[in-house]
């Protein structure tokens, strides 16, 4: 046993994790159906994401997420720091310049999830992934600016690529191989045949630990998005479990909740009204995660034909607002208060998923030899909670293996 656990431990430490708690990347656990003679379980996953809007009240693009870009707000909130003023007396006098902003989310990489039974109640397991994360933004003019002159609207744009250098940002342009958190947890659960007029029952609970070995957002790129939980350590507790309600028949039903821990770090503190990402102020906050509530039911029918079988799934997440506390030094705090209060991070998405597999084992002798081969897509819906969040569309093909 002692050895099995050390195992599990070993491949932690070099490997990253999927999580639910992230609005732009979807990696969600995909549920599985244990063996009472083979209750160890490992799983690739390859898998490929695409995004350009982001879930509202209306349709936003991505980059909206963290609120609307106003030359005119950010070009005030630069002269309030002390920064020369940036725009012209004529466009000094709007109300507002707004730019409208398009984002593209493209995703591409591997997931691994490896878990290993100890006893017939208790596996410890390991969920891990990396992945090539690519993200832009494209600004036009939007409103009545959209009818400017072009001299004007090149003028504009010069002044507002001027302000960026300022901030000493870099263009919105973010491409890099990226390494998510590691999950380890542990799972306590059995397995029951013929029980309360099910044909087998499998109910278990898990506790886990987010590892914060992604890499942590870069503030001087308004496109980068971090993989994981932004270099916050995370605990979670759930409920899993599996009912068989007649031969080739099941549902499933998932809970979590999750808990970041709080960490104080360098943010983009807002002085207006600006994107947080285009912050006029950089200091250290502490930032206190909301909880995170995952709900996830789902319905398997195998045996279509053979070791065909169909899956399907909702997934909801729900995220609730997160604290920020402005740990700047008072004289600072009192001469630029900031706009950290203002900043909504509460979120929410939902996802419909269709999956069709393929089980070798229930076609060939020694089935803990043979794989199942899985294909997964995950579609976004807007029914209860979604907002804020990218409307990620995720394929993903998976291949699992139990012993």
């Amino acid at each position: 046993m002692i050895k099995r656990l050390l195992l599990v431990l070993g491949i932690a430490g070099t490997s990253q994790a999927m999580v639910f708690d992230n609005r732009f990347l979807l990696l969600y656990l995909k549920p599985f159906t244990r063996r009472c003679d083979a209750l160890s379980h490992v799983r690739v996953q390859p898998f490929f994401m695409h995004a350009d809007r982001a879930f509202s009240d209306i349709d936003m693009s991505i980059p909206d997420i963290n609120g609307l870009y106003d030359q005119r707000v950010l070009a005030q909130a630069l002269v309030d720091t002390g920064h020369p003023q940036s725009l012209r007396s004529d466009f000094r006098l709007r109300t507002c310049i707004p730019w409208a902003r398009h984002g593209r989310l493209d995703a591409q990489g591997i997931a691994f999830l490896y878990e290993q039974s100890l006893t017939p109640w208790l596996s410890a397991g390991v969920d891990m992934a990396f992945a090539h994360v690519a993200m832009r933004h494209q600004f036009a003019l939007s409103g009545a600016e959209e009818q400017l002159p072009p001299g004007d609207k090149e003028y504009l744009l010069q002044a507002k690529e001027a302000m960026h250098q300022q901030l000493g940002l870099r263009p919105a342009l973010f491409s890099k191989t990226l390494f998510g958190d590691v999950d380890l947890y542990l799972r306590f659960g059995s397995i029951w045949d013929y029980t309360l007029k099910f044909r087998r029952i499998d109910a278990s609970v898990k506790f886990g630990v987010y590892v914060p070995s992604a890499t942590a957002r870069d503030l001087d790129n308004p496109a980068a998005i971090p993989l994981g939980g932004d270099k916050h350590w995370g605990v979670y507790g759930g409920f899993e479990s599996e009912w068989e309600l007649k031969e080739d028949l099941s549902i499933g039903l998932m809970f979590r909740a999750i808990k970041r821990l709080k960490k104080t770090q360098q943010l983009r503190i807002p002085l207006l009204t600006e994107p947080q990402e285009y912050g006029v102020l950089v200091g250290p906050v502490e930032v206190d995660p909301g909880w995170t509530f995952v709900f996830n039911p789902s319905v398997d029918t195998a045996h279509l034909r053979r070791g065909l079988g169909l899956k399907a799934g909702y997934t909801l997440v729900a995220h609730l607002k997160d604290t920020y506390s402005d740990c700047r030094p008072t004289d600072f705090r009192k001469k630029f208060p900031g706009n950290l209060v203002k900043h909504d991070s509460s979120w929410g998405a939902e996802y419909i998923t269709i999956g069709a597999y393929y089980d070798f084992e229930k076609v060939y002798e020694c089935p803990s030899l043979y794989p199942k081969i899985s294909l997964y897509w995950d579609i976004p819906v807007n029914w209860l909670v979604s907002k804020r969040a990218a409307k990620t569309t995720s394929v993903s093909l998976m291949f699992e293996l139990d012993f």
